[in-house]
């Protein structure tokens, strides 16, 4: 295909470049620009005007410590020598510093007028990483030529990992490995090591912080090498991690001579694995290097009829036991987590690098599973389990000592309780309850509510990458906490759960829950919504429909709490809770609050509008948002969808709900009001702000409303609206 390259062409093709292709007349020290590509402005982020006013008073733009090497790059390029390069630093008009490379030579010279033709690049990223490296070496007092060092500088956007160094020759080679993570080979790095290594690169690509790790390396068919990876990720100009830069230092001879120390002072003789002083500190040194987002746990593991076994079988058995439970722990942890004997039959743990509470959670049901011995005294059996307790950092602790403290309480319930089983400290997820309902025990009795319910709903919501088991373990707590007989989640097609989700305390299962029986659930809680469009309690059943009052018999509910899941006013599904005895459900007034409050959390998460999962640091907000004393709305200004209402709108306006249209909610309007506030915020200003007074006729008061970005968008942003009643100043 043929291409016209006309001189119109090659302008236009010069203004699309991404850099500065400027031409300038220099006269008696003064600068005048004659040409200036668009690629200029673009690149520095100003508007041609701005960018001519720039260019008019360059030097007073350079930094001052620069100015000399600018200066004499200027009398080099009069000289006629050839091309000349420097690279200094500027301050762009809105006060940031950027690194700029101009290479540049003399076009042409008519008298003392000369015109310098320059190319002009932002290399700010390049010697920002070129800093970095630098502070590492300085850091670390070792030079480029250390013996046994590579240089790792990974490209976050384009999965590029080049690793430098030197050859046996010591001559410097680079190593590029193009789709580093999407084709990563696990198989060079050892197998306890890989998911610590991972865990802490994601760490580093969610944020810009520096982290020092040692692992086990592999190359070709050597042995595995110890080394120190000091890492660092940093920010590239569009606001999130594109780099990650470090060194790896070769400390393979050191780790062996820490190792051997280790195996002779710090290893407990029969299991080989560590002692109580070496494990105790061990831990607090993992705990000293948490950072502000990681997520560990501390599990104590006592064993069950151990002193039995070992009276009655002798103590070469119960060794073997022993022996075979560290055998079983260390099989079952990774190369990062601590494991240690602390006792005689007691274990301790130390689990770093947790996505989730619940993966303490299926860690300390393995361990229950793994660590069980069925033994034989003279035809008396005798059965060796384990029970463990678990406390998470920084939830219940941010010391060793508060976290032992914490395990051990939840190791003594499991044992009053039956033994052989586990608990995860003031965590209320569906492992807390598995115990106590295999015994038979009242949940309600045994579980510690102390923890206001609303943050360990939200903790569970925003932990559990599982939905379901997510809600299921909401459920569940709910049932618990207000000792209802039943709750379920019952929704549509459209919700992203399957079928149902529920939670039946032992006695009151119908075992009904086939395709037939979901349907009419669904059915009848799709035509409760049409008495009931809000948070009810039902008690009179003469208020509905015969063939709901044949269901609710047939079911022998006697009374239910119903709340419908509803999105832009139309039904989606319900939550429910049930009495199946003959007292009424009895609730005060401040558990309704919070019930209504939990509803709330639990219909967006279940809805999924996408606040959750945008905002990182959502649990935090949601704390301070509910506490204001002012009405809090979270709203997507191109469709108008509520993704969040915080507790004061729910107690003022009940009606107004997560996944409704703000105008027909809170204004009671068919359109748009024509002068929303929500026109007014600037999609280009992420700090856009703006105020007016406004009658809220879901609050029926005047308030004054501030609008401003909670995450700024071009498509689909969130804006935060805070409104004070301000009615008595109003009228007034």
């Amino acid at each position: 295909m043929a291409t016209d390259l006309s001189i119109e062409n090659f302008g236009s093709m010069i203004d699309n470049v991404i850099a500065g292709i400027c031409f300038f007349e220099y006269e008696n020290g003064e600068f005048t620009p004659i040409y200036i590509n668009e690629g200029f402005f673009r690149m520095l982020g100003y508007s041609r005007i701005q960018g001519m006013k720039y260019l008019e008073k360059v030097d007073r733009s350079i930094i001052p410590d620069d100015l000399p090497t600018f200066h004499q790059a200027i009398e080099d390029v009069l000289k006629d020598d050839g091309v000349v390069d420097v690279e200094f630093r500027t301050v762009t008009g809105n006060g940031g510093l950027r690194w700029l490379h101009v290479r540049g030579n003399l076009y042409a010279r008519e008298g003392k007028k000369n015109v310098i033709v320059t190319v002009i690049e932002d290399v700010t990223e390049r010697k920002t990483v070129e800093e970095e490296l630098q502070r590492q070496a300085e850091r670390l007092h070792i030079l480029s030529e250390a013996e046994g060092e590579k240089i790792i500088d990974y490209n976050v956007k384009t999965d590029v990992m080049t690793i430098r160094a030197s050859d046996d020759y010591g001559m410097a080679k680079d190593e590029i490995q193009n789709k580093y993570l999407e084709k990563f080979h696990a198989e060079i790095i050892y197998e306890e090591d890989v998911a610590y290594y991972r865990a802490v690169l994601d760490g580093l690509m969610r944020s810009p912080k520096h982290d020092t790790i040692e692992i086990r390396i592999r190359r070709f068919d050597e042995d595995y090498t110890w080394y120190q990876v000091n890492l660092t990720s940093l920010l590239g100009a569009e606001g999130y991690v594109t780099r990650i830069v470090g060194r790896m230092i070769n400390i393979h001879e050191r780790k062996m001579r820490e190792m051997d120390l280790l195996l002779r002072a710090e290893k407990d003789a029969l299991t080989g694995l560590y002692n109580q002083g070496a494990t105790e500190q061990l831990i607090r040194n993992a705990i000293e290097g948490c950072a502000e987002n990681d997520l560990s746990a501390l599990m104590i593991i006592d064993l069950d009829n151990f002193k039995e076994a070992n009276d009655l079988l002798g103590h070469a058995n119960g060794d073997q036991l022993l022996e075979q439970t560290a055998g079983i722990l260390n099989d079952m942890f990774k190369g990062g987590d601590v494991i240690g004997r602390i006792g005689g039959d007691e274990f301790l743990i130390y689990m770093r690098n947790l996505t989730t509470i619940s993966d303490a959670d299926e860690m300390a049901g393995n361990i229950v599973k793994k660590v069980k011995y069925d033994l034989d005294f003279e035809g008396q059996p005798i059965h060796v389990t384990c029970s463990v307790g678990v406390a998470v950092y920084p939830y219940h602790g941010e010391t060793y000592e508060a976290l032992f403290e914490k395990a051990d309480r939840a190791v003594y319930t499991v044992k009053a309780n039956g033994k052989e089983g586990y608990r995860v400290y003031h965590a209320a997820t569906t492992t807390v309850y598995h115990a106590n309902r295999k015994v038979g025990y009242d949940m309600s009795k045994t579980l510690d509510f102390e923890r206001n319910i609303e943050d360990q709903v939200m903790q569970l919501l925003f932990e559990d990458k599982v939905l379901e088991s997510a809600l299921k373990s909401a459920i569940e707590l709910m049932t618990a906490k207000y000792q209802f007989h039943r709750g379920y989640i019952c929704g549509n097609d459209s919700l992203p759960i399957s079928r149902t989700i529920q939670f039946t305390v032992k006695g009151y299962a119908t075992g009904k829950e086939s395709d037939e029986h979901y349907e009419l659930k669904r059915a009848v809680n799709e035509i409760l919504y049409a008495f009931f469009p809000s948070v009810t309690m039902i008690h009179d059943y003469d208020l509905v429909a015969d063939e709901m009052r044949d269901f609710f018999r047939a079911e022998g509910i006697k009374s239910m709490l119903y709340y419908p899941l509803t999105s832009k006013g139309e039904f989606q599904g319900a939550i429910v809770f049930e009495n199946h005895e003959d007292v009424q459900m009895e609730l005060k007034k401040s558990e309704m609050e919070e019930i209504r409050s939990l509803f709330r959390i639990m219909e967006a998460h279940i809805l999924q509008i996408g606040l959750m999962d945008r905002l990182q640091n959502f649990v935090a907000q949601v704390a301070i948002f509910d506490n204001m004393d002012s009405y809090v709305y979270v709203v997507n200004p191109d469709t108008y969808e509520i993704s969040f209402i915080n507790k004061k709108v729910v107690m003022s306006s009940p009606d107004v709900k997560i996944g409704d249209i703000c105008y027909k909610a809170i204004q009671n309007r068919e359109t748009p009001c024509e002068n929303c506030i929500l026109k007014n915020l600037d999609k280009k200003d992420a700090h856009c702000r703006c105020t007016e007074e406004i009658f809220n006729y879901s609050l029926r008061s005047w308030t004054r409303c501030s609008a401003s970005w909670l995450e700024c968008r071009e498509e689909n942003g969130l804006a935060l609206l805070n409104s004070f009643d301000i009615s008595e100043y109003f009228m007034g």
